[in-house]
C-alpha cells in the first residue's frame, strides 16, 4: 500500500519530499547474530539496510505516484498561472493571496465532492492496508482535489479537469519556489497555519488578519467565531448580510477578480457593510 498523502499547501509541499506524514514503512526485518558469529550479508540485504538507514535520516519519500504530481511536465498555462501568483505573493505576501477560503459550496461541487468522498470509500472499503498502488494513487488524488473543492468551489461550477488544473497551479507554485527561492516572499516570523486557521480556544479570528484589516483601516465585525462555519460568512452576517446576498455579491466579485484583489474586494465590502450597520444603531 502506498502511503496516503494530503498536500496542505505550495509552500510546505517540497519539504514533505524529504519528510512524510504519512504511515510509515515496515522496517526490514533482520535475523540477530552474536558477535562471535561470521555473518556474509548479501548484495540485497546491505542495500536494504543502506535505504533503512537513508529513511531515518532523510525522513520517508513519498510515493511515485504522488511525487509525479510535481515532476509532471506541467502545460504552459498552469506554467503561466502559477508564475503570476508567486509573482503576486512575492509582491504582496501569501495571505490573501488565496482569495477568501472555505466560503459555502455551490450545489455543483458539492455534489462532485460528494462523488469524490463516495469513490475514496469504495477505494477503502477493505481498508488503507488492502489497497494496491493504483487505489492508493487515486485515494491520494482524490483527497487533495477534494480539500481543492472545499478551497475554491464557492466561486462558479467546476468539473473534476477544473480541480485538477487548480491542484496543478499549486504544485506548480512549488516546484517554482523550490527550484528558485527568490520566487517567494521572505519568510515570515508567524507560523503559516496562523494566516488560515481560526484559534478554536479563543473563537477568534486570527491576529494576523486582525492586523491586516487594521493596517486598512478597515473596520472588523465583532463576532464569535465558530470553527466549523466559514469565516468570511460568519464576518458578513455580523456585519449585517444575509448569506445570500453576501454569496451572490461575492460571486460576481470572483468572477472579475482574484487571488489578493478579490480578497481585498470581500474585507473592503464587509467592512463597508459594517460601517452602514454601526451608523444606523448610532442613529437608532
Amino acid at each position: 500500500m502506498l502511503s496516503i498523502t494530503r498536500v496542505q499547501g505550495s509552500t510546505d509541499l517540497f519539504r514533505s519530499l524529504a519528510t512524510q506524514r504519512a504511515a510509515a514503512v515496515a522496517p526490514v526485518a533482520a535475523a540477530a547474530a552474536s558477535s562471535a558469529d561470521s555473518v556474509t550479508i548479501s548484495a540485497a540485504a546491505r542495500e536494504a539496510q543502506k535505504n533503512d538507514a537513508a529513511a531515518k535520516t532523510t525522513g520517508i519519500p513519498l510515493p511515485q505516484a504522488v511525487r509525479e504530481w510535481f515532476t509532471k511536465d506541467f502545460p504552459a498555462d498552469v506554467i503561466d498561472e502559477a508564475m503570476s501568483r508567486l509573482a503576486a505573493n512575492k509582491a504582496q505576501g501569501v495571505l490573501g493571496g488565496d482569495g477568501p477560503l472555505g466560503l459555502p459550496l455551490l450545489p455543483e461541487n458539492q455534489a462532485l465532492l460528494d462523488g469524490f468522498r463516495e469513490e475514496m470509500r469504495s477505494l477503502s472499503a477493505n481498508g488503507h492496508a488492502n489497497m494496491d498502488s493504483e487505489q492508493s494513487a487515486r485515494f491520494n488524488l482524490l483527497m487533495n482535489l477534494g480539500m481543492r473543492v472545499q478551497m475554491v468551489g464557492w466561486k462558479a461550477p467546476m468539473s473534476e479537469a477544473d480541480v485538477q488544473r487548480e491542484f496543478d497551479v499549486s504544485n506548480a507554485m512549488a516546484r517554482l519556489g523550490h527550484e528558485n527561492p527568490d520566487l517567494l516572499p521572505e519568510a515570515s516570523v508567524e507560523s503559516p497555519l496562523d494566516t488560515k486557521i481560526i484559534d478554536i480556544n479563543a473563537q477568534s479570528v486570527p491576529s494576523v488578519w486582525q492586523e491586516r484589516w487594521a493596517a486598512a483601516g478597515l473596520e472588523m465585525p465583532e463576532t464569535t467565531i465558530s470553527p466549523q462555519r466559514s469565516l468570511w460568512l460568519q464576518m458578513a452576517t455580523a456585519a449585517g448580510f444575509s448569506e445570500d446576498e453576501f454569496m451572490t455579491t461575492v460571486r460576481d466579485l470572483g468572477q472579475r477578480l482574484a487571488g489578493h484583489e478579490l480578497t481585498r474586494a470581500v474585507e473592503s465590502l464587509i467592512s463597508v457593510r459594517y460601517g452602514e450597520l454601526l451608523a444606523e444603531e448610532e442613529s437608532a
